[in-house]
């Protein structure tokens, strides 16, 4: 019984839709056509036109009004802002006083694809 129960926990692992990663394309005041990418262990990746930057984690917070906020903090010093209630989006860049609101333009989840086994053959 408990080996029925582990396999049927590795299969719920391996084909869990916790395993698609995804995307939201912004198109904000300052910067159009803005690709935020979320990945495992917390990694976002940032790309617009040929710039691209990465972050590491996500911080939980809240406004004076108990408005739940989260913020990553990109590696050019960039910090995106996302209200999950509203669904709004704000970037403050580096070195910039006021925040830039952006819109959705869209939403997607990347393919999960399997890699190619490649061994190095012994000459």
């Amino acid at each position: 019984m408990m080996k029925i129960i582990l396999i049927i926990s590795l299969l719920n692992i391996f084909i869990s839709p916790s395993f698609a990663r995804t995307a939201v394309t912004l198109s904000c005041n300052l910067r159009k056509n803005v690709i935020i990418s979320r990945f495992q262990y917390q990694l976002s990746t940032m790309k617009w036109g040929d710039q691209f930057q990465v972050a590491s984690g996500e911080k939980k917070h809240q406004t004076k009004d108990h408005v739940p906020v989260l913020s990553t903090f990109f590696q050019n010093g960039d910090v995106l802002f996302f209200f999950p209630e509203s669904k709004k989006y704000f970037f403050l860049y580096s070195g910039a006083k006021t925040p830039d609101s952006c819109v959705v333009v869209a939403h997607y989840t990347y393919p999960v694809i399997q890699l190619p086994y490649y061994k190095k053959s012994r000459s």
